[in-house]
Parts: C-alpha cells; sequence; structure tokens
C-alpha cells in the first residue's frame, strides 16, 4: 500500500482561505462575463459575483507578474536645490526593496493550480535573475517566498506542445507541490524540500486527508498521466512536430542566421504587437525608465519585447534590428539557440499561449517544424501559415 496526501475537491476553497491567513493565495479565476481565466488574489473572489476558480482551463497569461510585475517602481528620487546656490544640484534617493517595488503586497505567497509548464517559466526566470554577480533582489525578494503548487493537465488544449521542447504535462520537476485530479480529489504527487512545505500541510491539515493507495489505484493514476501524454503525442504526430533535439535545433539556427529569405518568409506577418510576450511564461526582457514631476520623480522597470522597433533603437538613430525580420529572428534564435546555448534549457515551455493570442494567426509550432526542416531541405521560400 502506497500512502498519499488528497485533497478533496470540495475542500480546496476551504484550505485555501485558511493558508490566506499566513500567506498571499494567486490560483486561475474565470471571469464569466468575459470568459476570461487569469490568476489572481483569492480576496477577488470575496468582492465579485462573477468570478470564480477554475483549475481545469488555461489562463490567458502566465503567473510570471506574481513575481515579475509588468511595472514596478526601483527607487525614488528628488533634487534638492539650494536658492542661494542655484548651480548646485543634490540627488536624494530611496531606493525600494524587492518586496516594495511593484504592485504585489509583501510577505509569503502560493501561487495554487498553475500548469507544469508555468513552473518551468519559472525555472528560465530564477536562472536569468540569478547568474552570478548578477543577482536582481527585486526579483529574488518575491520569488524566494512564492510556493508553487501545479496540477498536471489532464486535459489536453489544442495549442500545447510541451512534450515537444522536452517538458510533459505532469512534468513536476520544478513543482513545489505536484497534484494529480482524480475526478473527485487532488493527491499529491510530489512534495520539494522547500521549508514552507511541511508548514503548509500542518496549517490546512484539517483539509487534508491521508489515503492508502493499493495497485489498482496507482495504476488509476498512472493512467491519467499516461492518458494525457497519448492524447498530446497525438496531436503532435498530426501536427508533424517532433520531440526537438535541442543541440540540432541550435546548429541549424545558427547555420541559417544569415539566410535573410527565409526570416523574411517565417516573419511576413508579424506585426510587432508584443501579445505573445506578455502571455509568455519565460520572456523575462525590461526596460527602465524615469518619470519625474517637478523635482521628484521615480525609476521603474517594465515589460518590454524583443520585436518592438524600439527595444535596440540606439540613441544615435541607428537600429541594429531595425527590420522586423531581424527582430524575429532574433526571438526565435533567444529561445531555441542563444538561452540553450548559456542555461542548457529551451526558453519555450510549450504552453502555446503565444498561438492563442497572436492577432495575425502566427504558429510558432509551424515556424519551428520549418526550420528542422532547413536540415533536410536546402530549398527556400518556406511556407508558413
Amino acid at each position: 500500500m502506497n500512502k498519499k496526501i488528497c485533497i478533496r475537491k470540495e475542500n480546496i476553497r476551504p484550505l485555501l482561505e485558511r493558508l490566506s491567513e499566513s500567506y498571499q493565495i494567486y490560483l486561475p479565476v474565470r471571469d464569466s462575463e468575459t470568459g476570461i481565466i487569469d490568476f489572481a488574489d483569492l480576496n477577488v473572489l470575496k468582492d465579485s459575483d462573477n468570478l470564480s476558480a477554475d483549475f481545469n482551463e488555461k489562463t490567458k497569461k502566465s503567473p510570471k507578474s506574481v513575481v515579475f510585475p509588468s511595472t514596478e517602481t526601483l527607487l525614488e528620487f528628488e533634487y534638492k536645490k539650494d536658492i542661494n546656490k542655484p548651480e548646485i544640484t543634490q540627488i536624494s534617493l530611496l531606493e525600494k526593496s524587492g518586496n516594495e517595488a511593484g504592485t504585489e503586497k509583501t510577505g509569503k505567497k502560493i501561487i495554487f493550480g498553475l500548469k507544469p509548464c508555468d513552473t518551468i517559466g519559472f525555472k528560465s526566470f530564477d536562472l536569468v535573475f540569478n547568474e552570478k554577480g548578477r543577482e536582481d533582489k527585486y526579483y529574488n525578494e518575491k520569488r524566494l517566498d512564492t510556493v508553487l503548487v501545479s496540477i498536471g493537465c489532464s486535459t489536453i488544449f489544442p495549442d500545447c506542445f510541451c512534450l515537444s521542447v522536452g517538458g510533459n504535462p505532469f512534468n513536476f520537476d520544478y513543482s513545489d507541490i505536484g497534484l494529480v485530479d482524480t475526478g473527485d480529489l487532488l493527491v499529491i504527487m510530489k512534495k520539494s524540500e522547500n521549508g514552507a512545505i511541511a508548514e503548509i500541510l500542518e496549517t490546512g491539515k484539517e483539509f487534508l486527508e491521508e489515503r492508502e493507495f493499493d495497485e489498482s489505484g496507482l495504476k488509476v493514476i498512472d493512467d491519467i498521466i499516461l492518458g494525457s501524454k497519448s492524447r498530446q503525442q497525438k496531436l503532435l504526430e498530426e501536427a508533424g512536430l517532433p520531440e526537438i533535439d535541442k543541440d540540432s535545433i541550435e546548429k541549424i539556427l545558427e547555420s541559417n542566421f544569415s539566410n535573410e529569405d527565409v526570416w523574411k518568409e517565417i516573419s511576413q506577418k508579424c506585426v510587432s504587437c508584443g501579445a505573445c510576450t506578455y502571455v509568455c511564461p519565460t520572456c523575462v526582457c525590461f526596460n527602465i525608465g524615469d518619470e519625474v514631476r517637478d523635482l521628484e520623480g521615480e525609476r521603474y522597470r517594465c515589460w518590454d519585447f524583443c520585436t518592438n522597433y524600439y527595444y535596440t533603437l540606439e540613441a544615435s538613430g541607428h537600429n541594429p534590428r531595425g527590420k522586423i525580420f531581424q527582430r524575429y529572428r532574433n526571438k526565435i534564435n533567444c529561445k531555441f539557440n542563444y538561452f540553450h546555448k548559456r542555461k542548457k534549457i529551451l526558453y519555450c515551455t510549450g504552453c502555446g499561449r503565444c498561438v492563442d493570442v497572436c492577432s495575425v494567426g502566427m504558429d510558432i509550432r509551424e515556424i519551428i517544424r520549418k526550420v528542422l526542416m532547413l536540415e533536410k531541405s536546402k530549398e527556400t521560400p518556406l511556407s508558413v501559415r
């Protein structure tokens, strides 16, 4: 017999309410008026009749904004003038801590109900913001107190392709707690060594139960996991998209970097709107600016996107990526070449949100397939839907 800690579906809300006494809780919330599902603070459910928790569907955006707000204040400043010596200006600085920066509250956080592809997205951020000598305190002070509780994907959505990029619908490698939905129960299949886990289980023990699973019970769980993988694998085979060999795609992109005809064909529909970046769980780029009011101001950072014309625009007026094909080439290389070269992971989790949100119907899966075909056939131009 194998003992597992379980959560009855009807106990999810009471459990989260109890945990909210010590943690700020984020979970997928559906707006019944718009139909949009996004991560929100548990407290919003108390204040609106239009909102409800939804752990089955995929959220419109990733939960990265919990620890990496779309806009956050890094410091405030004030110019101090002496009317007797107007030529002299002093500056007073008030630097924000990581938990003060941005719009998120301070303190410990639990992101409950995120998909495994989104937990891998946090791995991407952790690697970027913790390079030796470049640790980002604004990110880390929010991230270190955040617990990731993921639910495996029993439902496979048409735009999902995590298997192709080395993931799977039940990849709990980067989850603090990994749950499998068996219908009436959420079964804990993975617990990390995060010190907060024991505290969470103790705090919520009233709403948890320990069950013994015999071989047939464990087989039910295995069938759920294997069935989900099988359904996605079938979709990918029908689309002609195999699992990506990370070393191979890196070499293909390197050898075709200067093939402008290919990149012009691939990027021809892109309008540089940035929507794909804002929903992506791995896109990490930001801009920094100053906003000044009279003698006071603040320095802030906000999300940026590499297909933006102004992303590489220099003060001289020169733009090394002034054309859309150059910017889109950089985007694809960033996800499937550059970061793999540096971090040994792909900066794409296969969540498919970019496919869903693209206003002109660009499909990154089709682009990947066409890139992989370059190794087999040197013919151009390519046809990208």
